[in-house]
């Protein structure tokens, strides 16, 4: 026999072979239609219907004429569609089979869909299996089908994976489980069997301050809630933060060493460390205390010299004995405001000063005002320094007349006193304006 489909209703036909090559009509839906040449497995001479071969086995029956067969024109567009789609189905069916075999062996129940998606894919079995059956799908439903099982075919298969690792996951965390708990009863068996040679050890890597091996010897027997275990971690903790804070201080130590007597900002860091590594300690705390103070004495001799309140040196030449002059001067930190007409805030000025030809002198000067001391009798101040008693110092006016200055005499004393202090306050008599005190920040003089 012969099976083919309907060019125009793609219903299947069966006719006898001898009806190869001859026109007739479909039985279904009438049209016109060439039997095509047998192929191998058409050729079954005991299943024929009689109804489908009777439009061909008696030609008067048909309309027209029987006529030789010759070859149906078909347009090269739709060869090139039917070609393709013929592949695809091809390569999607080949790659279902695949997938079939890989999972067939896993999961039978996901390999059924994923064997009906095969058949639907690949045309020969497709074929065969419709005229076999009388059934008929069309290339689209067949796709969507294919596509449908193979989706639930992986579903299923997902499903049966998830389920063994579940259940290879179960089984490894039991023996795991089981595992822990007889290593947990060998590793107590044994601490109990051998704890004074255990302890011994301890105490010897500990002593030799080998902490990561001392360490390594109590790890397997942590956890055991065995009270010796726990107290010597207590104490290899202890002893490791011992060995911590010492190597720490030797280091902070080391770095004092080098750093010069006047590095105080960095001395007050180092103690400021130390002080954490031993709270209270009464020996980093006195020094932390006297550098904090350097710090703010050098901070505050700082704003004192841009404010002008600082030691400054001037160097000149004698016109006359071509010998250099030396003055170290400072200005006050008080301001002195006299009235009319010498209104308006003023500092003094304190001079120190070699001369080849004159000595060495004390100036005592303002910008605007009137010292009340002459020539001829001179004139007395009062000076304390710094938290001392007030000395009396005689002084003078200067050949000029200038009211402005005075010298104060004794300068080897005065020099020598002010040398031991940080401040030095000078009590003078002012015209119209009685006793004034004035104040000088005098520390870190350098003059020879």
């Amino acid at each position: 026999m012969i099976n083919f489909k309907c060019d125009e209703c793609s219903k299947p036909i069966q006719v006898s072979i001898e009806m190869a090559g001859k026109q007739g009509k479909c039985p279904h839906c009438q049209s016109l239609l060439i039997v095509p040449a047998p192929m191998v497995f058409d050729i079954d001479e005991t299943d024929a219907p009689d109804v489908k071969q009777s439009w061909a086995e008696d030609p008067a029956k048909v309309d027209l004429p029987v006529q030789p067969a010759g070859p149906k024109s078909v347009p090269l567009a739709d060869k090139a569609k039917s070609f393709i789609g013929t592949f695809l189905y091809w390569i999607f069916g080949l790659l279902f089979a695949l997938w079939t075999l890989g999972v067939i062996f896993e999961d039978p129940l996901a390999a059924i869909p994923l064997m009906v998606s095969t058949v639907l894919l690949l045309p020969p079995l497709c074929d065969m299996l419709m005229a076999k059956f009388q059934f008929d799908r069309q290339p689209p439903v067949r796709a969507i089908s294919a596509v449908v099982l193979g989706v639930a075919g992986m579903l299923l298969f997902s499903n049966h994976m998830s389920d063994e690792i579940t259940v290879q996951n179960t089984a490894a965390e039991s023996a795991a489980a089981q595992k822990k708990v007889e290593q947990k009863k060998a590793n107590t068996d044994y601490l109990v069997a051998n704890k004074p040679a255990i302890i011994a050890q301890f105490q010897q890597l500990l002593d030799a301050k080998k902490i990561s091996e001392a360490k390594n010897l109590l790890q397997k027997y942590n956890g055991l809630g065995d009270s010796d275990v726990d107290a010597m971690f207590a104490k290899v903790d202890a002893k490791a933060k011992d060995i911590a804070r010492d190597e720490q201080t030797a280091s902070l130590k080391a770095k004092l060493a080098q750093l010069g007597k006047d590095d105080y900002a960095d001395q007050e860091t180092t103690y400021k460390a130390l002080l954490a590594l031993y709270p209270g300690n009464k020996e980093y705390t006195d020094k932390l205390a006297a550098a904090s103070h350097e710090i703010k004495k050098a901070s505050e001799f700082q704003q004192r010299r841009i404010a002008g309140e600082a030691w400054e040196y001037e160097t000149m030449q004698d016109s006359m004995s071509q010998k250099p002059v030396t003055t170290a001067f400072i200005k006050s930190t008080n301001r002195l405001s006299f009235d009319f007409p010498y209104r308006g805030a003023q500092q003094a000025m304190l001079q120190l000063r070699k001369h080849p030809r004159w000595g060495q002198d004390v100036i005592l000067q303002i910008q605007k005002g009137q010292f009340l001391c002459n020539s001829y009798d001179g004139c007395d101040v009062s000076v304390r320094f710094g938290n001392g008693k007030p000395k009396r110092f005689s002084a003078g006016e200067p050949s000029d007349n200038d009211s402005t200055y005075i010298f104060i005499r004794g300068y080897n004393s005065f020099v020598s006193e002010l040398r031991k202090v940080d401040k030095v306050y000078i009590e003078a008599q002012f015209y119209q304006e009685g006793a004034q005190t004035i104040e000088f920040a005098v520390d870190g003089l350098d003059w020879k």
